[in-house]
């Protein structure tokens, strides 16, 4: 039996559901999307820049740390040089800050042993290849006045796109950036990004800091958070800088490493799916996550089959059509019947339009033609790349059971 109509109509019906709630906590919060809440400044805060052959980037990165707005004695910066095989050490040392050269054992080893050594109350997270501006620490530390406040993360956007795939990188990381903070109006924030993040050194200890074993580590820590009932706010007036890939072959390993590791985390939380007595962390961040995994795969799968399927029936048209003598093309045509499939669809693509735009500019971003094309490039193409990773990632956990960054 083919349940290919009602399979659409499901992956229809939820993907305007998301869409529409995105919507309605936009027009709800706009007015205080960038503002802060007022605290006490400044506590002591330790900021720690994990490196592994990052000789290029690394004196910048000190750099655009040193030059928060903050007080200087209330200010720690600890840079772990993961077993380096480069100047990474050398060039860190230049800057005048803490540097500590351990054993190669990944990120997640690097920030655990850092957070050991670290002084302050708050301990923040730098990636060497990111560039925060000067008011983002003091952007993001007054969240830490509210009670239960585990961490606080930031606006990561893209620096100096060039060539289109950075380009369609700084439009992502701006949707991605607004549609975490409308996410934070619900209490789901369930990412903590490496360029930019800080939390609370004491709630760290308590859930056992970073898990060294799964690829994204910034994804899990912030699950395992929530589960301890704290909470995780997004500073979007805090905004970070950091390079992307500028080669598709480079793009395609980050993204597989991101889909891994979330496929990762979504295996060790399964137990808290739908399960109340976790709170909004298993009634929604974990099927929101899970369902938007599903989404796409079920996207996939319904283009490829239909697809398939109307190129075979084209198919053996033509090929009996030709038998017979008879021109296929004067007899085949594509034909338009308006009906609940094409209005939805129709509805989907106007509404995914609509989102774009309203991210963007609220992100600050101007409508151009420019823009225009590569919106249209980022609906179309670019967004159809992310359900064929999701199956490189499935396959890949298959293949290798152990993971490596």
């Amino acid at each position: 039996m083919d349940y290919t109509d009602e399979i659409f109509l499901v992956f229809a019906y939820i993907t305007l559901y998301f869409t529409v709630l995105f919507m309605l906590l936009h027009f709800r919060n706009r007015k205080e999307m960038f503002s802060a809440p007022k605290g006490n400044c400044c506590p002591p805060v330790s900021i720690i820049i994990p490196a592994y052959n990052e000789e290029d980037n690394i004196a910048a990165t000190i750099r655009k740390v040193k030059a928060f707005d903050y007080p200087p004695g209330s200010l720690e910066i600890i840079v772990i040089d993961d077993g380096s095989k480069d100047r990474t050490q050398e060039f860190a040392k230049r800057e005048g800050v803490r540097v500590i050269t351990k054993e190669n054992g990944g990120k997640a080893a690097a920030l655990n042993y850092g957070t050991t050594l670290a002084g302050g109350n708050i301990v923040g997270v730098v990636d060497a290849d990111s560039y925060p501006e000067p008011d983002a620490l003091k952007a993001m530390i007054p969240y830490f006045e509210e009670p239960g406040v585990g961490a606080v993360t930031s606006s990561v956007q893209v620096k100096d796109a060039k060539n289109y795939l950075e380009r369609l990188q700084e439009m992502e990381y701006l949707l991605i950036a607004w549609g975490r903070k409308l996410l934070d109006y619900v209490g789901s924030v369930y990412v903590t990004p490496g360029p930019l993040s800080l939390y609370r050194k004491d709630a760290l200890e308590k859930i056992g800091g970073f898990d060294e074993k799964i690829l994204t580590e910034d994804i899990e820590v912030a699950w395992r958070l929530h589960r301890a009932k704290y909470t995780v706010k997004m500073a979007l007036g805090a905004r970070v800088y950091t390079k992307a890939p500028k080669t598709w072959k480079k793009w395609w390993n980050q993204r597989l490493r991101w889909d891994i590791g979330g496929l990762q985390t979504i295996g060790k939380h399964k137990e808290t799916l739908f399960r109340r007595g976790y709170g909004i962390f298993g009634l929604f961040i974990v099927p929101f996550f899970s369902v938007s995994i599903v989404l796409s795969m079920i996207g996939l799968g319904l283009f490829v089959y239909l697809f398939t399927t109307r190129a075979a029936d084209y198919a053996a048209f033509s090929y009996y059509a030709w038998k017979a003598g008879i021109n296929p093309l004067e007899y085949y045509s594509i034909s338009f019947i308006p009906n609940v499939f094409t209005v939805l669809g129709i509805l989907g693509f106007g509404l995914s339009w609509i989102y774009l735009i309203i991210g963007l500019r609220t992100m600050g971003k101007k409508i151009t033609p420019q823009t225009i094309v590569d919106m249209f490039m980022y609906l179309v193409p670019y967004l159809f790349l992310f359900p064929i990773l999701l199956v490189h990632s499935f396959w890949r956990i298959a293949a290798y059971r152990k993971q490596k960054w």
